[in-house]
Order: structure tokens, then sequence, then C-alpha cells
């Protein structure tokens, strides 16, 4: 069962919200905010025995009672209220490119969580480089802004790319549309979107060819329509398996045949 949180995982996302809120936050306004953020699942979610709290509640609960923040010194606790020091605002911006790839792509809460206590308890702190799968590129090579984080995603994108190709053709993993054999080679080839299944980052001293090596593990090739009904319900994305499941039993492949299927 998916679930079981830990205080680790709360740190940077807590120093988010009291960052919205002026520099501070009362516990039961962060319960609510991290709630609403990270969606909890699983264990987390179920109500302790003789308790009005879910584990969930609980957890940010003991923020305070275990004074997690103040080991390393990235907040105080004074009139009711959690409130960011200057240690932890500098924190949080060391950060932001990764919590904003984590809590704004539709990753399970397994994920985002592990991702979070990765962070925290890295012995020594590093530079996370992130790679985001909606950094749309023109194949043209032009754009207004030319960012580090585009041109890791970039290169990511045509790594898999090529490593998806086979034969010349790609094809989505789920319904098998190819874009190249529905709008002919001119428009449509080569094109396909990357999906991914689990974050993907690097730390800046990492090599690259072994990230996106590495990488490949967590990545899938799909048609537009497919992607988005991955990632239609924000809260509970489907995964690549399910939704397979789902296009193999639906009625609908009976009066509508999907287009252009490899052979």
């Amino acid at each position: 069962m998916e679930g079981r949180i830990t205080e680790a995982a709360l740190v940077l996302p807590a120093l988010y919200l009291m960052s919205l809120h002026d520099g501070k936050i009362g516990t039961s306004d962060l319960i609510k905010e991290l709630t609403d953020i990270m969606h909890p699942r699983g264990e987390d979610v179920q109500i302790l025995d003789n308790r009005r709290d879910t584990r969930f509640s609980q957890i940010v609960r003991n923020l305070k009672s275990h004074n997690t923040f103040n080991r390393n010194g990235f907040a105080d606790y004074e009139d009711g209220c959690f409130q960011i020091t200057k240690a932890g605002q500098e924190h949080l911006e060391a950060n932001r490119e990764v919590l904003n790839y984590l809590l704004d792509n539709n990753f399970s809460y397994k994920d985002i969580t592990d991702s979070f206590v990765k962070i925290e308890t890295t012995k020594k702190q590093k530079k996370i480089e992130v790679f985001d799968e909606e950094a749309w590129i023109n194949e043209g090579g032009k754009k207004e802004t030319k960012t580090a984080r585009y041109d890791r995603s970039a290169r990511l994108r045509d790594y898999a790319r090529e490593k998806f190709t086979i034969d010349g053709q790609i094809c989505c993993t789920c319904c098998r549309f190819n874009f190249n054999k529905f709008y002919g080679q001119e428009l449509g080839r080569d094109y396909i979107e990357i999906h991914h299944i689990k974050p993907i980052f690097k730390y800046e001293d990492e090599d690259m060819e072994k990230t996106l090596k590495e990488a490949l593990k967590n990545l899938v090739p799909l048609c537009s329509n497919c992607h988005s009904m991955i990632h239609r319900n924000r809260k509970e994305p489907l995964d690549v398996e399910t939704l397979k499941e789902i296009i193999e039993n639906t009625s609908m492949k009976n009066t509508i045949p999907i287009a252009n299927p490899i052979i």
C-alpha cells in the first residue's frame, strides 16, 4: 500500500508554503495546504486509532514536536507559527527548480516523497538539475529564451527518441499510434512525446551521458492523446500499464480502429 510519509519529505514543501504566507504559517494551515499540494495516499490518509489525525497530518504535527526545522536552522516556531529563517530561504531557493518539477508534474505520491527525502538526506548538498517533459523545444532550434533546463530536457528527449526508434519508426507505447505513418514522413517523421514515469534529475557534477542512459529506464514514447490521458487527473495520474489495459479492454476498439499500427 502506498504511503508512509516521513518528516524529511515535508521539509522543502513546508518551507515553500511558509514563503507563500510572508514567511510564516500555522500548523493547521500547514496540514491543509501540504495535503492540497502533495495529495497523500495509502496508509497516510488513514485515521489513526483514537485520534482525529491521519498519519499524514500527525507527521506534519511532528515537525514542531520533534523540532525538525531547528536541526538545520531552517525555521523557528513562535506564536503558534512556523517562521522561515534565512537558512531556510536559502535552502528553498537552492532547490526551487526541483521543488517545482516534483509538484508541477504528475508523479506518484511515493516518487515525490522519495525524491524530497533524497534531497534532505544527501550528505553534501549539491545542486540538482532537472529534466522536464513539458519543456518544449521548437524543432528548428529557435526560441526566445534558451535556458540550461530547456537544453537538458531537449537533449534527453532527443536521446530517448533516437533510442526508441526501430527501423526508422517510433510509435506510442500504449496505443501504437505512429505519426510518420498517419501524417506522412514530411510532417510526422520522428515525432513523439516522451513521458517521464519517474522523476529524472542529476546532481550537477554527475556525468550527463550516464544520466541519459539511466533515464531510459523511466521514459516511454507516447502519442499526444495517450500522454494527455495519463496526466488528465493530476491527483491520480495513470501508469502506462493501466492505460494499455484500458485501451485493450474498451469496447471502442471494436468500432474505432487504432490508426496505422506498426505490423
